[in-house]
């Protein structure tokens, strides 16, 4: 009877995980904001990993970040060159397509230089994506989020 028990509790530990992954798929939004660049890419054009802080106030750590189509606005932090030091945060609007996974990087105009520009390093499709259903779906949630009285 125990062992019963123990397959039981098995599949079940196996089969929770594995359900619940499934259902998010289909309501996480399937666009991808990475700051993560190979050293490669940095030492050969002044470009440096950045970390997303924020999108649209939505505070988190988590690298990639998730988002939803659209056009977005991002708090991001860039890895310090080799003569900088202190460098702060910076908005910037983003625009991004359903789908599509970014590769985002700090650009310099030297090692030395503090300031940087944002720029898209890489982006590729995100693999089992419908683009059509992502917008659609991006689009509901907005609707959801209206306040009637407010524009």
């Amino acid at each position: 009877m125990r062992a019963l028990l123990n397959k039981t509790g098995l599949k079940l530990a196996i089969a929770v995980p594995a359900i619940l992954a499934v259902a998010a798929c289909g309501t996480a939004p399937l666009s991808y904001l990475d700051g993560r660049l190979q050293p490669v890419s940095r030492m050969e054009n002044n470009t440096y990993s950045v970390r997303v802080i924020s999108i649209d106030g939505d505070y988190s750590l988590q690298n990639p970040r998730p988002v939803g189509p659209g056009l977005h606005t991002l708090v991001v932090s860039a890895a310090p060159g080799r003569g900088a030091r202190n460098v702060d945060p910076q908005t910037f609007t983003f625009a991004v397509e359903p789908c599509t996974r970014y590769f985002l990087g700090a650009k310099r105009s030297s090692k030395m230089a503090a300031g940087w520009d944002l720029s898209v390093e890489d982006k590729e499709a995100v693999s089992g994506c419908d683009p059509a259903k992502e917008l659609a779906k991006s689009k509901a949630e907005q609707t959801s989020q209206l306040v009637p009285g407010q524009s």
